[in-house]
Protein backbone atom coordinates (compact mmCIF):
# COMPACT_ATOMS: atom_id res chain seq x y z
CA UNK A 1 0.00 0.00 0.00
CA UNK A 2 1.75 3.32 -1.18
CA UNK A 3 2.28 6.28 1.89
CA UNK A 4 0.51 9.48 0.69
CA UNK A 5 4.23 11.48 0.86
CA UNK A 6 7.52 10.88 1.60
CA UNK A 7 11.03 12.87 1.84
CA UNK A 8 13.49 12.60 -0.57
CA UNK A 9 17.20 14.18 -0.11
CA UNK A 10 20.73 13.12 -0.86
CA UNK A 11 23.70 13.09 1.72
CA UNK A 12 27.28 12.50 0.49
CA UNK A 13 30.77 12.45 3.03
CA UNK A 14 31.07 16.09 4.16
CA UNK A 15 29.35 19.02 5.30
CA UNK A 16 25.94 17.24 3.51
CA UNK A 17 26.17 14.85 6.52
CA UNK A 18 25.24 17.49 9.06
CA UNK A 19 23.06 19.54 6.73
CA UNK A 20 20.95 16.02 6.35
CA UNK A 21 20.90 15.71 9.90
CA UNK A 22 19.97 19.36 10.78
CA UNK A 23 17.04 18.55 8.04
CA UNK A 24 15.84 15.45 9.49
CA UNK A 25 15.47 16.73 12.78
CA UNK A 26 13.39 19.40 11.79
CA UNK A 27 11.41 17.64 9.67
CA UNK A 28 10.72 15.69 13.08
CA UNK A 29 10.36 18.54 15.84
CA UNK A 30 8.49 20.93 13.38
CA UNK A 31 6.48 19.43 10.93
CA UNK A 32 3.30 18.56 12.77
CA UNK A 33 1.12 16.07 10.93
CA UNK A 34 4.08 15.46 8.20
CA UNK A 35 6.77 14.67 11.07
CA UNK A 36 6.51 11.23 10.25
CA UNK A 37 7.09 11.04 6.50
CA UNK A 38 9.39 8.55 5.34
CA UNK A 39 12.73 10.26 4.82
CA UNK A 40 15.11 8.31 1.71
CA UNK A 41 18.19 9.69 1.94
CA UNK A 42 21.26 8.95 -1.06
CA UNK A 43 24.59 8.70 -1.24
CA UNK A 44 24.61 8.20 -5.24
CA UNK A 45 28.20 8.05 -6.31
CA UNK A 46 30.96 5.63 -5.73
CA UNK A 47 33.13 5.89 -2.90
CA UNK A 48 33.64 6.41 0.71
CA UNK A 49 30.21 5.81 2.96
CA UNK A 50 29.18 9.03 4.88
CA UNK A 51 30.57 8.20 8.72
CA UNK A 52 29.36 5.75 11.42
CA UNK A 53 27.96 8.54 13.41
CA UNK A 54 25.58 10.29 10.93
CA UNK A 55 24.27 6.42 9.74
CA UNK A 56 23.49 5.69 13.65
CA UNK A 57 22.12 9.05 13.80
CA UNK A 58 20.02 8.67 10.60
CA UNK A 59 18.69 5.30 12.41
CA UNK A 60 17.46 7.19 15.42
CA UNK A 61 14.89 9.69 12.67
CA UNK A 62 14.35 6.82 10.92
CA UNK A 63 15.62 8.10 8.07
CA UNK A 64 16.17 4.95 5.30
CA UNK A 65 19.96 5.97 4.09
CA UNK A 66 21.20 3.62 0.70
CA UNK A 67 24.97 4.33 -0.89
CA UNK A 68 23.76 2.96 -4.75
CA UNK A 69 26.22 3.72 -7.50
CA UNK A 70 22.82 5.83 -9.58
CA UNK A 71 25.02 8.50 -10.39
CA UNK A 72 27.87 6.81 -12.41
CA UNK A 73 27.72 8.35 -15.86
CA UNK A 74 28.13 12.14 -14.50
CA UNK A 75 30.43 11.27 -11.41
CA UNK A 76 32.15 14.25 -11.41
CA UNK A 77 29.00 16.65 -11.78
CA UNK A 78 27.39 16.14 -8.16
CA UNK A 79 24.24 18.48 -9.07
CA UNK A 80 23.32 15.04 -11.40
CA UNK A 81 22.76 13.64 -8.52
CA UNK A 82 19.31 15.47 -8.44
CA UNK A 83 17.68 14.17 -11.46
CA UNK A 84 19.12 11.06 -11.30
CA UNK A 85 18.12 10.07 -7.48
CA UNK A 86 15.10 11.21 -8.26
CA UNK A 87 14.02 9.32 -10.82
CA UNK A 88 14.84 6.21 -9.08
CA UNK A 89 12.93 7.09 -6.36
CA UNK A 90 10.10 7.98 -9.00
CA UNK A 91 10.68 4.08 -10.02
CA UNK A 92 11.25 2.70 -6.78
CA UNK A 93 9.31 4.03 -4.23
CA UNK A 94 5.66 3.79 -3.46
CA UNK A 95 4.18 7.22 -2.45
CA UNK A 96 1.82 9.34 -4.25
CA UNK A 97 3.88 12.43 -3.52
CA UNK A 98 7.47 12.76 -3.49
CA UNK A 99 9.43 15.72 -2.45
CA UNK A 100 12.84 16.40 -3.27
CA UNK A 101 14.68 18.46 -0.80
CA UNK A 102 18.75 19.90 -1.24
CA UNK A 103 20.35 19.31 2.57
CA UNK A 104 20.86 23.58 2.99
CA UNK A 105 17.36 23.70 4.46
CA UNK A 106 15.54 23.68 8.00
CA UNK A 107 11.42 23.61 9.08
CA UNK A 108 9.92 25.31 11.50
CA UNK A 109 6.27 24.57 10.56
CA UNK A 110 4.03 22.21 9.19
CA UNK A 111 4.57 22.07 5.31
CA UNK A 112 0.89 21.70 4.35
CA UNK A 113 1.46 22.69 0.65
CA UNK A 114 3.25 19.68 0.37
CA UNK A 115 -0.14 18.10 -0.12
CA UNK A 116 -0.82 19.06 -4.19
CA UNK A 117 -4.30 19.40 -5.00
CA UNK A 118 -6.04 16.55 -7.16
CA UNK A 119 -5.31 19.29 -10.44
CA UNK A 120 -1.92 19.65 -9.30
CA UNK A 121 1.45 17.28 -10.13
CA UNK A 122 4.16 19.63 -9.82
CA UNK A 123 4.81 22.69 -7.22
CA UNK A 124 7.96 24.69 -6.73
CA UNK A 125 9.13 28.27 -6.37
CA UNK A 126 10.74 30.75 -8.98
CA UNK A 127 14.63 30.78 -9.08
CA UNK A 128 15.13 33.15 -6.27
CA UNK A 129 17.07 35.92 -9.20
CA UNK A 130 17.62 35.38 -12.89
CA UNK A 131 21.11 33.78 -12.62
CA UNK A 132 21.50 32.21 -16.17
CA UNK A 133 17.86 32.76 -17.00
CA UNK A 134 16.67 34.95 -19.56
CA UNK A 135 14.01 37.93 -20.19
CA UNK A 136 13.42 37.44 -23.91
CA UNK A 137 14.96 38.25 -27.22
CA UNK A 138 17.58 40.67 -26.48
CA UNK A 139 19.10 38.69 -23.38
CA UNK A 140 22.72 37.15 -23.53
CA UNK A 141 21.04 34.02 -22.30
CA UNK A 142 18.47 33.72 -24.54
CA UNK A 143 20.33 31.48 -26.84
CA UNK A 144 20.83 28.72 -24.35
CA UNK A 145 17.41 28.74 -23.74
CA UNK A 146 16.65 28.43 -27.70
CA UNK A 147 18.94 25.72 -27.76
CA UNK A 148 16.68 23.73 -25.12
CA UNK A 149 13.62 24.18 -26.33
CA UNK A 150 14.32 23.19 -29.60
CA UNK A 151 16.42 20.11 -28.45
CA UNK A 152 13.46 18.98 -25.90
CA UNK A 153 10.50 20.25 -27.84
CA UNK A 154 9.03 23.04 -26.25
CA UNK A 155 6.17 24.59 -27.88
CA UNK A 156 4.71 27.22 -25.43
CA UNK A 157 6.30 29.84 -24.04
CA UNK A 158 6.23 30.32 -20.15
CA UNK A 159 7.56 33.13 -17.73
CA UNK A 160 7.55 33.79 -14.00
CA UNK A 161 8.73 36.33 -11.92
CA UNK A 162 12.12 36.31 -9.75
CA UNK A 163 11.50 37.45 -5.78
CA UNK A 164 14.69 39.60 -6.38
CA UNK A 165 13.72 42.32 -8.48
CA UNK A 166 10.49 40.87 -9.50
CA UNK A 167 11.95 40.27 -12.79
CA UNK A 168 10.31 38.43 -15.50
CA UNK A 169 12.25 35.51 -17.01
CA UNK A 170 11.50 32.61 -19.10
CA UNK A 171 10.17 29.92 -16.70
CA UNK A 172 12.82 29.07 -14.34
CA UNK A 173 11.96 27.45 -11.02
CA UNK A 174 14.99 26.61 -7.98
CA UNK A 175 15.31 22.75 -8.21
CA UNK A 176 15.46 22.94 -4.31
CA UNK A 177 12.92 22.20 -3.20
CA UNK A 178 10.53 19.86 -5.56
CA UNK A 179 7.28 18.28 -5.05
CA UNK A 180 5.53 15.98 -7.47
CA UNK A 181 2.67 13.60 -7.84
CA UNK A 182 4.51 10.64 -8.69
CA UNK A 183 1.87 9.43 -11.52
CA UNK A 184 3.05 12.14 -13.54
CA UNK A 185 6.49 10.88 -14.44
CA UNK A 186 8.07 14.16 -13.85
CA UNK A 187 11.44 12.93 -12.34
CA UNK A 188 11.98 10.13 -15.46
CA UNK A 189 11.28 12.78 -18.03
CA UNK A 190 13.99 15.06 -16.12
CA UNK A 191 16.53 12.39 -15.65
CA UNK A 192 16.33 11.22 -19.75
CA UNK A 193 16.48 15.00 -20.62
CA UNK A 194 19.10 15.68 -18.42
CA UNK A 195 21.49 12.55 -19.85
CA UNK A 196 20.40 14.11 -23.24
CA UNK A 197 21.53 17.85 -23.03
CA UNK A 198 24.73 16.02 -20.99
CA UNK A 199 25.31 13.99 -23.93
CA UNK A 200 25.03 17.08 -26.37
CA UNK A 201 27.66 19.43 -24.15
CA UNK A 202 24.60 22.06 -24.14
CA UNK A 203 26.24 24.45 -21.39
CA UNK A 204 24.67 27.83 -20.14
CA UNK A 205 27.20 30.98 -21.07
CA UNK A 206 28.30 30.78 -17.12
CA UNK A 207 29.55 26.68 -17.50
CA UNK A 208 27.89 23.64 -16.58
CA UNK A 209 26.84 24.44 -13.00
CA UNK A 210 22.79 24.40 -13.25
CA UNK A 211 22.22 22.43 -16.32
CA UNK A 212 20.11 20.27 -13.68
CA UNK A 213 17.91 23.16 -12.71
CA UNK A 214 17.82 24.65 -16.37
CA UNK A 215 16.57 21.36 -17.63
CA UNK A 216 14.05 20.41 -15.32
CA UNK A 217 12.52 24.01 -15.90
CA UNK A 218 12.42 23.13 -19.69
CA UNK A 219 11.10 19.63 -18.99
CA UNK A 220 8.21 21.27 -17.56
CA UNK A 221 7.80 23.41 -20.38
CA UNK A 222 8.02 20.68 -22.98
CA UNK A 223 5.21 18.61 -20.79
CA UNK A 224 3.34 21.60 -20.36
CA UNK A 225 2.46 21.08 -16.82
CA UNK A 226 0.61 23.83 -14.41
CA UNK A 227 3.65 24.70 -12.48
CA UNK A 228 2.06 25.81 -8.92
CA UNK A 229 3.94 28.34 -6.62
CA UNK A 230 4.79 27.46 -3.17
CA UNK A 231 4.03 30.84 -1.00
CA UNK A 232 7.21 32.78 -0.15
CA UNK A 233 7.13 31.06 3.54
CA UNK A 234 8.83 28.39 1.81
CA UNK A 235 12.52 27.60 0.83
CA UNK A 236 12.65 31.18 2.23
CA UNK A 237 16.27 32.19 1.01
CA UNK A 238 17.67 33.58 4.20
CA UNK A 239 21.19 34.88 3.19
CA UNK A 240 18.94 37.10 0.28
CA UNK A 241 16.76 38.39 2.58
CA UNK A 242 17.91 42.09 2.05
CA UNK A 243 17.66 41.62 -1.76
CA UNK A 244 14.12 40.31 -1.99
CA UNK A 245 10.45 42.60 -3.00
CA UNK A 246 8.61 43.27 -0.08
CA UNK A 247 6.26 41.15 -0.99
CA UNK A 248 7.91 37.84 -0.90
CA UNK A 249 9.76 39.01 2.23
CA UNK A 250 9.22 37.54 5.89
CA UNK A 251 9.85 39.16 8.93
CA UNK A 252 8.87 36.78 11.86
CA UNK A 253 10.92 33.77 12.74
CA UNK A 254 7.78 32.14 13.27
CA UNK A 255 6.12 32.54 10.21
CA UNK A 256 9.05 30.58 8.11
CA UNK A 257 7.67 27.30 7.08
CA UNK A 258 11.29 26.15 5.96
CA UNK A 259 14.27 28.21 5.55
CA UNK A 260 17.40 27.66 2.45
CA UNK A 261 20.34 28.85 3.80
CA UNK A 262 22.89 28.06 1.05
CA UNK A 263 26.47 28.25 2.61
CA UNK A 264 25.59 30.31 5.34
CA UNK A 265 26.31 28.18 7.94
CA UNK A 266 29.76 27.38 6.18
CA UNK A 267 30.98 30.27 7.86
CA UNK A 268 32.39 31.39 11.64
CA UNK A 269 30.40 34.25 11.21
CA UNK A 270 27.22 33.14 10.55
CA UNK A 271 25.42 34.55 13.20
CA UNK A 272 27.12 38.37 12.67
CA UNK A 273 25.22 37.78 8.72
CA UNK A 274 22.24 37.14 10.17
CA UNK A 275 21.87 40.09 12.12
CA UNK A 276 22.50 42.00 9.17
CA UNK A 277 18.81 40.52 7.90
CA UNK A 278 16.94 44.13 8.04
CA UNK A 279 13.54 43.97 10.28
CA UNK A 280 13.49 40.10 10.81
CA UNK A 281 12.83 39.53 14.18
CA UNK A 282 14.73 36.95 15.82
CA UNK A 283 12.91 36.49 19.25
CA UNK A 284 12.16 33.03 18.43
CA UNK A 285 12.58 29.72 20.07
CA UNK A 286 12.55 28.12 16.17
CA UNK A 287 15.51 30.62 15.81
CA UNK A 288 17.15 29.66 19.13
CA UNK A 289 16.78 25.93 18.24
CA UNK A 290 18.55 26.92 14.90
CA UNK A 291 21.52 28.43 16.58
CA UNK A 292 22.15 25.30 19.03
CA UNK A 293 21.49 22.76 16.00
CA UNK A 294 24.28 24.56 14.17
CA UNK A 295 26.42 24.77 16.87
CA UNK A 296 26.03 21.03 18.13
CA UNK A 297 26.50 19.84 14.48
CA UNK A 298 29.56 21.63 14.04
CA UNK A 299 28.61 23.41 10.98
CA UNK A 300 30.46 26.63 10.73
CA UNK A 301 34.10 25.21 9.80
CA UNK A 302 35.49 27.96 7.50
CA UNK A 303 37.47 31.31 7.90
CA UNK A 304 35.20 34.41 6.80
CA UNK A 305 38.42 35.13 4.29
CA UNK A 306 37.17 31.90 2.17
CA UNK A 307 34.21 33.57 1.39
CA UNK A 308 35.97 37.41 0.65
CA UNK A 309 38.24 35.15 -1.63
CA UNK A 310 35.68 33.89 -3.87
CA UNK A 311 33.83 37.07 -4.06
CA UNK A 312 37.27 37.95 -5.51
CA UNK A 313 37.64 34.86 -7.70
CA UNK A 314 34.57 36.20 -9.06
CA UNK A 315 35.89 39.56 -9.95
CA UNK A 316 38.42 38.20 -11.89
CA UNK A 317 36.36 35.74 -13.87
CA UNK A 318 34.60 39.10 -14.87
CA UNK A 319 37.42 41.10 -16.03
CA UNK A 320 38.53 38.07 -17.72
CA UNK A 321 36.59 38.88 -20.15
CA UNK A 322 37.94 42.11 -20.65
CA UNK A 323 40.95 40.12 -21.45
CA UNK A 324 42.56 41.59 -17.90
CA UNK A 325 44.33 38.23 -15.79
CA UNK A 326 44.25 39.40 -12.38
CA UNK A 327 45.30 36.81 -10.25
CA UNK A 328 44.65 38.37 -6.82
CA UNK A 329 43.23 35.53 -5.27
CA UNK A 330 46.12 32.80 -5.82
CA UNK A 331 47.71 35.74 -3.42
CA UNK A 332 45.01 35.65 -0.52
CA UNK A 333 45.16 31.87 -0.51
CA UNK A 334 48.98 32.07 -0.13
CA UNK A 335 49.00 34.10 2.60
CA UNK A 336 46.14 32.86 4.57
CA UNK A 337 46.96 28.89 3.92
CA UNK A 338 43.53 28.04 2.39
Amino acid sequence: MSVPIAFIICTEPGRLEAQSLMLAESIRKFCGNLKDTPIYSFHPRVGEPIALETRKAFETLNVIHQQLPINQEFHNYYLANKPLVCAYAEQNIDAEILVFLDSDKCFFSEPEEFLLPADCNVRMRPEYGQGIGSVGTKDPNEWYWQKLYDVLGVKREVFVNTPIGNKKIRAYWNSGLVAVRRSAGIFTAWKENFTKVMHLNINPPQGIYFVEQSVLSITLCALEQNVSHFSSRYSYPLPLHNRLVKEARVKQWNDFVSIHYFNLFFYEDWKAQISKLNNLNRNSENYQWLCEAVTRHQMPRTPVIHRHMLTVRKIEQKLSAFNLNIRFSSWIEKVAGL
